[in-house]
């Protein structure tokens, strides 16, 4: 079966943000999406890795014996930061909040 994929306007409710930030997420490439035209999508795996950077982070990393590129060092970085200060939860946790 084919995963969803979900209209701005759909992210947005789920996020309790505006279509407008979204889309404007999706431009500047925090947000990964389709583009068919001038329509965005977003796979809601997207979404989830966007609200989970630790999760994303640990799902792409290399094999143990392979060294975390730079990038993927950043995330981490920024992730455990944004966790410390309280700006991130759970996506369990944000899921139960939004009824998923």
């Amino acid at each position: 079966m084919a995963e969803r994929l979900l209209t701005p306007e759909e992210a947005a409710e789920r996020l309790a943000v505006s279509p407008k930030s979204i889309r404007e997420w999706l431009r500047q490439g925090k947000l990964k999406g389709v583009r068919a035209g001038r329509l965005w999508r977003i796979r809601e795996r997207d979404l989830e890795a966007f609200l989970d950077p630790v999760l994303h982070a640990l799902e792409t990393a290399p094999e143990d014996d392979e060294p975390l590129a730079e990038e993927d060092r950043k995330a981490i970085a920024e992730a455990e930061k944004a966790i410390a200060q309280g700006k991130t939860k759970p996506w369990e946790q944000v899921k139960r909040e939004i009824g998923l």
